[in-house]
This record gives C-alpha cells, sequence and structure tokens, in this order.
C-alpha cells in the first residue's frame, strides 16, 4: 500500500454553503496531481471580527459607588456614596470639608483625585445607602459627621 502524502490549507470559513466549493475544486485537484489537498476551515473569534472593545472606564468614572477618600498626606479620611460620575463628585468635594482638609496640607505632591478608592459598586440609590453606612461603621472615618445615613435619607 503506497503512503499518499496529505497536505491540508488553511481557509476561512463562512458557512456551510460556500465551503462546498472549494472541497469539490480540491478535491479534483487532487486527482489530477496525485496528492490528497484537503481544506481546514478556521472560523474567527468574535472579538477578531469585531475588534477590541473599550476599557472599562477609569475609577474615576464609574458611577453609583460607595467611595472611600485617604488623605494622602495624614490619616484623616471619609466615606461617601454618588449616584453620579465619581469624577463629577470628586470636583464637587473640592470645596467641601473634604477638600478643605486636603488643601490645609498645602501639598501638591498629591493628586487629589487619587485619594478616592471605589469601595462598593451599586445597582440603586438604596444599595448605595445601605453600603455606605456599613462603611462608615466599619471603617469609622474622621471627617464623616453622620453614622446612619439609611435612616435620614430613605425618607427623603
Amino acid at each position: 500500500m503506497a503512503s499518499t502524502t496529505t497536505i491540508r490549507i488553511a481557509l476561512a470559513f463562512k458557512d456551510q454553503r460556500s465551503a462546498a466549493l472549494p472541497r469539490r475544486q480540491l478535491k479534483y485537484l487532487s486527482n489530477g496531481i496525485g496528492i490528497v489537498l484537503q481544506p481546514v476551515y478556521q472560523s474567527n473569534k468574535i472579538g477578531d471580527t469585531l475588534g477590541i472593545g473599550e476599557d472599562k472606564p477609569p475609577i474615576v468614572k464609574r458611577h453609583c459607588v460607595v467611595y472611600h477618600f485617604q488623605c494622602g498626606l495624614c490619616d484623616t479620611d471619609y466615606v461617601g456614596y454618588t449616584k453620579q460620575h465619581l469624577h463629577q463628585h470628586i470636583e464637587e468635594h473640592r470645596s467641601s470639608t473634604v477638600g478643605k482638609h486636603f488643601k490645609e496640607h498645602n501639598d501638591n505632591s498629591v493628586d487629589f483625585v487619587d485619594c478616592f478608592d471605589i469601595l462598593k459598586k451599586c445597582c440603586s440609590k438604596f444599595d448605595c445607602l445601605v453600603y455606605e453606612m456599613l462603611f462608615i461603621r466599619t471603617i469609622k472615618p474622621w471627617l464623616n459627621e453622620q453614622s446612619d445615613s439609611v435612616g435620614a435619607k430613605i425618607l427623603v
């Protein structure tokens, strides 16, 4: 029994109907040259077709979150929540107690935005309020004045 050489040819797979024609043509060519030509169909990954998607937004572009401010120059901290984008809320904090505390240091080596971390991504305002209260009770941040945000804000 003679050994036959098989050559495999990689082809892009579109659908069954379009794959039939190259298969017949390769079979016809194989008979003419005495070498087995075999199509190997490959499908592209969906990621290759669509390309790389947009990266997740940086931490400051997230919204509906409970966040933690930790002063980079001392141990002062604050826990809060926001439904808006965190970067917008951080800008509002520049004129609040948090921003005033940060300005007291008069040190430009630490970026104000870098002092914020997300503690929890939430689905609703109620979730934000509950998690904010739990984190306040756990962390006991120095700049927070309230100790129970849920009771006061649910009725609003």
